[in-house]
């Protein structure tokens, strides 16, 4: 993967904006997505799931928008 800012980092940077633990992964040339770690005080473990892209896509406009508000 590139070192490049896209809408996968900018996703990444907009969940980490809320306190959520995510990265980037490319399991593939082709294949590339955005893990969320999520911590379960119940079950006292931790599990990583991969968002949609259309959650992907919500998260950089997020990043975006308070960019934006900054400016």
């Amino acid at each position: 993967m590139k070192n490049e800012f896209n809408i996968y980092n900018k996703a990444v940077l907009g969940l980490e904006m809320q306190s959520h633990s995510a990265d980037v992964i490319q399991q593939s040339e082709t294949d590339i997505g955005v893990w969320v770690n999520v911590w379960s005080h119940d079950l006292g473990d931790s599990h990583t799931f991969r968002i949609h892209d259309e959650e992907v896509a919500w998260w950089a406009e997020y990043y975006d928008e308070q960019q934006n508000k900054k400016q």
